[in-house]
């Protein structure tokens, strides 16, 4: 299984605490059900922008924008239509541009934080092992999904299958048994593999363990929280009416 090299260091003034993170991604999920506007949702993608080019990850901020353009000239140009298959599809469009945010925080959690770096965090403030290694082997298992999907996409061109919409919308059950079932089988394989390298780490051991990481709130975490909390309180307001 192939896994990106996530380097950090914990001098840098953009390296941010991953509870810091954490706290983030928990306020962001609290802000999709309050945001309900196309001018909220690209103000939270506006922010998570600035938060990756903070932390140095100008590649996603580069798949987030193209991902948040598409879908909002899409919503756009559907918006004319208000009967139909075609208003059927702007509202789902929405709904992915709704969710446009989540896609800056699944860059921000998988590209700038390690499992070990999490697990050891997350020790720190006593968190049963339970949830420690459920939310690491989360971290971990998540960036596999798109590996895995190149890989089946790849296979399914040498066997001149197209994997399209349009193949997805003609076909749907025979690229769900193309795709789907491969994946199945490829999960099982890969959690294996996860399983085998915890316990090859010492996932089991009782009591404290030690780590290479020094975690402990630095002043960059007290700022980045506090920013990311009066961003919540504006954005809320915002929607509310209060702020026009």
């Amino acid at each position: 299984m192939n896994q990106e090299l996530i380097v950090t260091n914990p001098s840098n003034i953009n390296y941010i605490d991953p509870r810091v993170k954490l706290i983030h991604t928990l306020i962001a999920g609290i802000l999709l059900f309050v945001v309900r506007s196309n001018e909220g949702v690209l103000l939270n993608v506006a922010f998570m922008i600035v938060v990756l080019v903070f932390l140095g990850l100008y590649g996603c901020v580069l798949r987030l924008i193209t991902y948040t353009g598409v879908l909002f000239l899409l919503t756009k140009f559907l918006s004319y239509f208000t009967d139909g298959p075609a208003a059927l599809i702007g509202v789902t469009v929405y709904i992915f541009l709704k969710f446009a945010p989540v896609l800056g925080i699944y860059y921000m959690m998988t590209k700038s934080i390690s499992a070990s770096e999490l697990v050891n965090a997350l020790e720190r403030i006593r968190l049963p092992r339970s949830i420690t290694i459920t939310l690491a082997v989360t971290l971990r298992f998540m960036p596999t999904i798109g590996q895995e999907m190149k890989i089946i996409r790849d296979s399914m061109k040498i066997r001149n299958i197209p994997f399209n919409l349009w193949s997805v919308l003609k076909a749907p059950i025979m690229m769900m048994e193309f795709v789907l079932v491969p994946l199945m089988m490829r999960f099982v394989k890969v959690a294996e593999e996860l399983a085998a390298a915890a316990v090859v780490r010492g996932i089991e051991k009782s009591g404290r363990r030690g780590s290479m990481f020094d975690v402990r709130f630095r002043k960059q975490d007290f700022i980045y929280l506090l920013i990311v909390i009066l961003y919540a309180i504006f954005l809320y307001n915002f929607e509310m009416g209060v702020i026009i």
